[in-house]
């Protein structure tokens, strides 16, 4: 199964016209593609489905049926139309935890902040025994704010130690890094 390149591009240029500026990167882009790739039974989940990139991704090289879910109306609807035929991409229109009655889940993409902090024990429910969680957006600590350098960081210390995952963080980019993360059987 190969990455649709016309699926993500088509997101991406959305994302653009529109001014939306955080969709994932194609690192992280191509990572969620490789991960998906190995998923052959049960659900894919994206948190936070912006413009949909990150949704192009997953579904161009998923084999099981894939959610993602946006507080705004207007994203989720641009969201929908760009897989109107794509009948294994569910669009849900709501809050993040409005997609979670769709789990288990045995890759779950948790782009959205409230899905990383106060909601992170949510998610961990969410997946699957043996499935994976996928958290983008942090930096490396040498790219941090002079203030932040040397102190704790509560979102690694949370899912870099949790007692259910066995996690660990990998770089993306120079500048990007991600935490992986797989819930304990």
């Amino acid at each position: 199964m190969h990455v649709d390149p016309r699926l993500v591009s088509v997101a991406r240029e959305r994302a653009r016209a529109q001014g939306f500026d955080r969709s994932c990167l194609d690192e992280v882009g191509r990572l969620l593609a490789l991960l998906a790739s190995h998923i052959h039974d049960g659900k894919i989940l994206e948190i936070g489905a912006g413009m949909g990139v990150g949704t192009a991704w997953l579904a161009s090289a998923a084999r099981v049926e894939v959610y993602t879910v946006d507080d705004n109306p207007e994203r989720a609807s641009h969201v929908a139309s760009l897989f109107r035929d794509h009948p294994q991409v569910h669009v849900v229109t709501g809050d993040w935890t409005d997609a979670l009655i769709h789990g288990p889940f045995r890759l779950i993409f948790a782009d959205a902040k409230p899905a990383k902090t106060s909601g992170a024990e949510a998610v961990i429910a969410a997946a699957a025994p043996g499935g994976l969680i996928v958290l983008d957006d942090l930096s490396p600590e040498e790219y941090w704010p002079e203030a932040w350098k040397g102190k704790p960081d509560p979102i690694r210390e949370f899912w870099l130690n949790h007692p259910l995952l066995f996690s660990t963080e990998i770089l993306t980019s120079r500048e990007h890094s991600t935490i992986l993360a797989c819930r304990a059987v």
